[in-house]
């Protein structure tokens, strides 16, 4: 209580104070301003008109100095300006800012906007129709060759990553890949498929794809067990996929080279053949093989078989240091189509010529060859890679006798950076002895 008192005190104080402050400005102001009280009251205007002049009083004495008729008494007032009073100002211009038309009146402001709202329109409906595109050819042809998959594997379709089997699954690496993993048959670990289509959700590629036109590819490997297969490298096909990846694997550049004469084969002129030994290529080119290249040219795109498959050649500025683990692989690339009856050929032929490779052995002359071959590559990987290592452990070397010199001038305490320099002494000493065998004579 006694503090609510004390500020309802403290407010009424601050109310007088505040009442009397302003009273003592207003009069203030006032007393400087001696012409407030013409500037508040009103002027009614006078008319010269309704003014009359009353005549002058006979009695009154005309010659009085102190009594004179006033010229300017009944002229109308004129309102003095307050000499601290500054002149009214100009009110400053009003400026409009340079808007443009709203574009519904004025669309050809916005022509660039329209532009890139439309190319970006386009591009997200053709991802959108490419990639439904994409999926609905890669369900389609994996539902025409199921049947046949079925008969030669006893898993079609496996995700990989659930513990169960699980069959009938199509694995989608991007919009434009998909793979299909097969496992289950005698000689092989299994097959993988991968479907490499058009990248028809890319509009950059559709467009490309209108000035070079491409088809979409079937890629099939198959890892075949160790001793299913014997020892040759060969590759048959287009010319120019079958020369350009002469060029990028490493098995072809190593072990193969371009085989003439094909023609007496029967194959096609546009066939190209590359091969370890032409033995093999007589063996595997049988009757069936011919007849489905010479109906299918077109379609088949490349065929590599190999024993020492280790993927593509380093890129420049890169190389082995130790040689490459290599696998038996066999692959087979050729175009997709919608031709069931084509589909089903290419098919079989795959599992015929893998039932024809591993059936398939090397005579004996063949088979010297083929490990003479292979004992050059190694040999000659090893000379390449050898002054490589020596440089590598040259360079451990020098990096050590830096360390220990740094070592050594960072050393304070004098007696150990004797000893120090005396171990040094005596491994550069060491090092400039030539190196000699000492022999025990009894």
């Amino acid at each position: 209580m006694m503090l609510l008192s004390f500020t309802n005190n403290l407010l009424t104080v601050w109310m007088i104070l505040s009442v009397h402050l302003l009273r003592s400005s207003h009069e203030a102001a006032e007393m400087d301003n001696e012409f407030a009280e013409f500037e508040d009251m009103e002027v009614d205007e006078m008319n010269d008109e309704d003014i009359t002049l009353k005549p002058p009083n006979k009695f009154q004495d005309s010659g009085d100095d102190d009594d004179f008729i006033d010229e300017d008494e009944f002229m109308k007032p004129v309102r003095k300006a307050h000499p601290q009073m500054t002149e009214p100002e100009v009110p400053p211009q009003l400026r409009f800012a340079d808007v443009p038309a709203h574009f519904r009146s004025n669309w050809a402001s916005y022509q660039v906007e329209a532009l890139v709202l439309a190319v970006l329109a386009v591009y997200m409906l053709n991802y959108i129709f490419g990639r439904s595109k994409n999926r609905s050819i890669a369900n389609k042809w994996f539902m025409d060759v199921t049947p046949l998959l079925e008969e030669q594997f006893t898993l079609v379709g496996d995700d990989g990553t659930s513990e169960d089997f699980r069959e009938g699954h199509m694995h989608k690496e991007t919009d434009s890949t998909y793979t299909i993993w097969c496992s289950g048959r005698v000689g092989c670990q299994g097959m993988l498929i991968t479907l490499k289509l058009l990248k028809r959700q890319d509009l950059i590629h559709v467009i490309m794809n209108l000035i070079r036109p491409k088809q979409d590819k079937v890629i099939i490997r198959i890892d075949v067990d160790n001793n299913e297969m014997d020892s040759f490298v060969f590759a048959i096909g287009q010319r120019k996929s079958v020369t350009k990846i002469a060029k990028e694997k490493m098995d072809l550049s190593l072990f193969t080279v371009e085989r003439k004469g094909v023609d007496r084969l029967g194959l096609p002129s546009s066939i190209v053949v590359y091969a370890e030994m032409f033995e093999a290529v007589n063996a595997i080119i049988d009757p069936a093989v011919l007849s489905v290249f010479r109906k299918y040219e077109s379609a088949i795109d490349y065929f590599h078989f190999s024993d020492q498959y280790s993927g593509y050649k380093p890129s420049d500025g890169e190389s082995f240091t130790r040689l490459p683990e290599t696998s038996r692989v066999l692959f087979f690339a050729f175009k997709m189509s919608d031709d069931m009856t084509e589909i089903d050929a290419l098919m079989r032929m795959v599992f015929h010529c893998f039932e024809k490779i591993r059936r398939y052995r090397l005579s004996r002359e063949g088979k010297l060859k083929a490990d003479k071959k292979r004992q050059s590559v190694q040999d000659a990987f090893l000379k390449t890679t050898h002054q490589a290592r020596q440089e590598a452990a040259q360079a451990r070397r020098e990096e050590k006798t830096r360390e220990r010199k740094q070592r050594l001038l960072e050393e304070e305490d004098p007696e150990k950076q004797r000893r120090l320099e005396k171990l040094e002494q005596k491994r550069d000493m060491k090092m400039r002895q030539p190196k000699m065998k000492q022999l025990k004579v009894k």
